[in-house]
């Protein structure tokens, strides 16, 4: 990380200077995003490798309601952005043991996801029981299920992501034990985590 943040850190001293032109200004924002998604790769990988070699605790009690509504609350602004509706299914007094921040992490994995391939004025479904966490969101097509949770795989054309969202959720599913699934039905792309 400190090679991209003495990078991150000239950049932005370089997008300060008023003797930049226009297109060289332009060539020094396309910079910085690249140096942008490079980091976040980077971060997604380190915290890959973590989960696998298990440095995570996972004694602890996940209040795994608390969480959800914490993870909606913060993405309110994005269902808005793209006018989407939200329909909820939280059974209450879920609570899991295990590692709050990877399920944190999980979560918004899975809402970010439905947001980001959710066509505006579309719909996303939010479950949770004592057995399953489910994210579905209204889509055209099944997804590529061989593709689906390998790293760097593209189930769109969106080049927001990391290529590393699933393949994020899969590994801390694996960690607590618990099983992700797809499934494409009636229209909805669907994400289950069977907890």
């Amino acid at each position: 990380q400190t090679p991209l943040a003495v990078l991150r850190n000239k950049l932005d001293i370089l997008l300060q200077s008023e003797d930049l032109t226009k297109n060289q200004y332009t060539t020094a924002e396309e910079m910085n995003n690249a140096l942008t998604r490079i980091s976040r790769i980077s971060k997604n990988l380190l915290l890959l490798a973590k989960i696998e070699n298990n440095q995570f605790d996972s004694s602890e009690m996940i209040d795994f309601n608390a969480l959800l509504h914490q993870s909606m609350d913060a993405l309110e602004e994005h269902f808005a952005q793209k006018n989407i509706s939200v329909n909820v299914d939280i059974s209450p007094d879920i609570n899991l043991k295990g590692n709050g921040i990877l399920a944190e992490i999980m979560i918004n994995n899975l809402l970010i996801n439905a947001i980001r391939h959710t066509s505006p004025n579309g719909s996303i479904w939010v479950t949770l029981t004592t057995s399953a966490f489910e994210v579905s969101n209204s889509g055209e097509k099944a997804l590529d299920t061989d593709l689906l949770f390998k790293r760097f795989s593209r189930i769109s054309r969106d080049n927001n992501g990391s290529g590393l969202g699933l393949a994020i959720i899969k590994e801390i599913s694996r960690f607590h034990n618990w099983t992700v699934y797809y499934r494409f039905e009636k229209g909805l792309h669907a994400f289950s985590v069977h907890i």
